[in-house]
């Protein structure tokens, strides 16, 4: 097995190009601040195998994530991105860099050749996720990316959060009924589920209408 050194190196490598980008290294996370709140986030993930590693990015939403950290009565201190690190498990939507460009897929990295995995990152995060976070550069941005999704080229992986958080989103521009639409596809997805009931929670802490 290797040892866990071995990602480090390779993170050393990738950083002076994420840092010229306007990054900011937390140990093996990287975060950029596009908007006060919202962070476009690079990530590092050793197996749990020990012989490979992948790479994670990810945009995180202060809102969206206290919307559903408050329900579970959890809080985190600080701004993220600036104070203290946000991960890619925190983001609101998130992908590995492999699965980012279109018909892309999940890729992992062996560490027989550190150097050549090195040119591989950095040359994907200046082509494919640089495109990606250009994309979602604001929260208008995102929630045009949203209304579009279904066209655009990147890979985001959508998680039960990922409609609210959007939701969220217009109910602050003041898009009341896009939002309240959004919520009730969501409310109806999850009739007869257990997440029935946290849903409706939250759509009264977005604003809108509850489940019915």
């Amino acid at each position: 097995m290797p040892s866990p050194k071995a990602m480090t190196g390779v993170v050393a490598q990738v950083a002076p190009s994420l840092k010229a980008e306007g990054f900011r290294r937390f140990g093996a996370s990287f975060n950029r601040v596009a908007e006060p709140g919202l962070v476009h986030v690079v990530g590092f993930q050793a197996s749990k195998w020990g012989d490979e590693f992948t790479v994670n990015v990810g945009i995180y939403v202060r809102e969206i994530d206290e919307l559903f950290t408050s329900y579970w009565n959890r809080s985190r201190v600080g701004l993220p991105g600036v104070d203290r690190a946000v991960k890619e498990y925190e983001c609101w939507i998130r992908a590995r860099l492999g699965e980012i460009p279109a018909g892309g897929r999940d890729r992992w990295w062996k560490y027989t050749n550190l150097d050549a995995a090195a040119a591989d990152i950095a040359a994907r995060l200046r082509a494919d996720a640089a495109r990606a976070f250009a994309a979602a550069g604001s929260r208008t941005a995102l929630m045009a990316w949203w209304r579009d999704r279904e066209r655009r080229p990147f890979g985001w992986q959508f998680e039960p959060r990922t409609p609210l958080g959007a939701a969220l989103l217009m109910m602050q521009s003041g898009a009341v009924d896009e939002a309240q639409a959004v919520v009730d596809a969501v409310c109806t997805e999850s009739e007869g589920k257990p997440s029935h009931h946290f849903v409706s929670i939250l759509a009264e802490q977005i604003g809108v209408r509850p489940c019915g």
